[in-house]
């Protein structure tokens, strides 16, 4: 492959174009900048797909600089791009094994594409060429890259094995192309897109097809190519192509391009001595305490994680928006760390005067963990466990306005006074073995739990928890609208909430789910 002089923005030189009507034959560029901006690799198996994204990526880089271009890559076939991921233009490669960085990577285009209609907004700009010159000019700071491209390799796997990044990835083919981020799509077949999204590809180049009736641009021309010539193409125009092999050492050989192509990548990268494309980020496995805001930034919220969609700390707001936290998990999941950090952070945010905890500990893991003076109670049995809750429904009721109080005592929130009660209750599945139930008294107090302020952080297994989650007392705080957290569990329980299904996660990783919020994946902080 070698390259002349960039023509356009984002004109893509991609190998050798024909013209037999008129006698002609020269360089064929792919232009990203017009038709809405997307494109649609269309071909069978071992037609050339790949390569020719490949070249596709390897021409930008040695074309644009990374400030004018950004790529990110979903590489959801067979590892064909991973090869690309040394180059200083891509933010960043995820193959279909890797789940967690797929969605990372869309959910970090999709935040280039609000970030860019706020841009827009503020400072006035009408078009992708005014925020090209304004990038240029450097009065776009925030912008690491003028224009992205999103590659994606299996574009049919979308819909059959990441169906939560289909709805997104059709927003960005709707929405992107006005802004400057471009979507290029690998696919078997032109069915493999959804009719609704087909018409957002406004450029089209096919490969060999198994079946040349299938082709959306002419049949005729599509039964001409051969098995044996990969990379041969059949553009929009009607026109015939052959895709370079991305390559910069002027050899066709087709072997080991995969080693060429991570030497070529190293070497741009060892000869580029600016700033790079934004990397993609990724929640991290273990996530220290020390790194979420202190009492000092958050007085009133406490701060239990990271969540995927922006890496911004999960604040948990038990008092007010959140009331209850239920955590369903496994065994090693991270709940008993969770439950630690939820005590230690309201510890450190109110005193004992205003805050006092009820440990349920069947399995003991927050023996010492409450300081005596905050500590009202701790119980690691079903009979002590029990006598507990009998004694706070006590305190409880007399939290409740009698018959005889005045409206001036009636206000919402006000119990009068006394600390707040926070039930930290660790393995609720096995206080409940056996038909036991020692946390009956709490019953009929759950309805009036935002007025006596009664708060529970509640843990239990997801095994059993397609029977477990309609037991009174759970059903009693989900029902108040408590929070959730899912974590590490079988899929077999079934719908745990609407949409949300266990599957197995690295420990500390859940998806929250709260009452007017989107569900979230998050990484819990590691409380030893």
């Amino acid at each position: 492959m070698q390259l002349r002089r960039r023509r356009g923005p984002l004109q893509v030189p991609l190998g050798l174009l024909d013209d037999p009507t008129k006698q002609w034959q020269g360089e064929w560029f792919l232009d990203l900048t017009v038709a809405g901006g997307h494109a649609a690799v269309i071909g069978g198996p071992q037609s050339g797909k790949t390569t020719l994204l490949r070249t596709l990526v390897l021409s930008l880089a040695l074309t644009h600089t990374p400030q004018e271009v950004g790529v990110y890559a979903l590489d959801l076939v067979g590892g064909g791009l991973q090869a690309l991921s040394g180059l200083p233009h891509v933010g960043g490669v995820a193959t279909r094994a890797d789940r967690e960085r797929a969605a990372r990577t869309v959910e970090e285009v999709r935040g280039m594409l609000a970030q860019r209609e706020e841009l827009f907004r503020t400072h006035g700009i009408d078009s992708v060429e005014q925020l090209r010159t304004l990038h240029a000019t450097g009065r776009l700071p925030e912008l690491a890259s003028a224009e992205i491209v999103l590659v994606i390799d299996g574009f049919g796997a979308l819909r059959d094995d990441f169906e939560e990044l289909d709805d997104t990835v059709s927003d960005l083919l709707k929405r992107g192309g006005g802004y400057g981020i471009h979507v290029v799509a690998g696919m078997l077949r032109w069915n493999d897109v959804r009719i609704a999204v087909q018409s957002n590809f406004g450029t089209r180049v096919e490969l060999r097809l198994n079946d040349p009736g299938e082709s959306s641009i002419d049949r005729e021309l599509a039964e001409t190519l051969a098995p044996d010539e990969p990379g041969r193409v059949l553009t929009d125009r009607k026109l015939f192509a052959q895709a370079a092999l991305p390559r910069t050492d002027g050899l066709a050989d087709a072997a080991e391009l995969g080693t060429v192509l991570e030497r070529t990548a190293g070497t741009v990268r060892a000869t580029w001595s600016g700033d790079v494309a934004q990397p993609v980020r990724v929640l991290p496995h273990v996530l220290e305490p020390a790194l979420l805001p202190g009492p000092a930034a958050e007085p009133r919220r406490v701060p239990i994680g990271l969540d995927q969609t922006g890496l911004a700390p999960v604040l948990l707001d038990l008092f007010a928006h959140d009331q209850h936290l239920l955590v369903l998990g496994d065994s090693e999941c991270g709940k008993t760390s969770l439950l630690r950090t939820v005590a230690t952070g309201l510890m450190e945010r109110h005193g004992e005067d205003d805050l006092v905890f009820a440990v349920m500990d069947p399995r003991r893991g927050l023996r010492g963990v409450i300081p005596e003076e905050f500590l009202g109670g701790y119980a690691y049995n079903g009979k002590l466990c029990a006598g507990l809750s009998a004694g706070i429904a006590t305190e409880l009721e007399k939290r409740l306005p009698d018959e005889g109080a005045s409206l001036d005592d009636l206000e919402p929130g006000s119990w009068g006074g006394g600390p707040r009660i926070v039930v930290l209750v660790d393995d609720y599945d096995v206080l409940t073995t056996a038909g036991q139930a020692p946390l009956t008294p709490f019953l009929p107090y759950i309805p009036s739990a935002v007025d006596i302020g009664l708060h529970f952080v509640l843990t239990r297994r997801v095994a059993g928890a397609s029977r477990g989650m309609y037991e009174p007392l759970v059903m009693g705080l989900r029902e108040s609208g408590a929070s959730a957290l899912v974590m590490d569990g079988d899929r077999g329980e079934g719908q745990l909430y609407p949409g949300v299904y266990a599957s197995p996660q690295p420990p500390g990783r859940g998806v929250l789910v709260r009452r007017g919020h989107a569900n979230r994946l998050v990484q819990t902080a590691y409380s030893p």
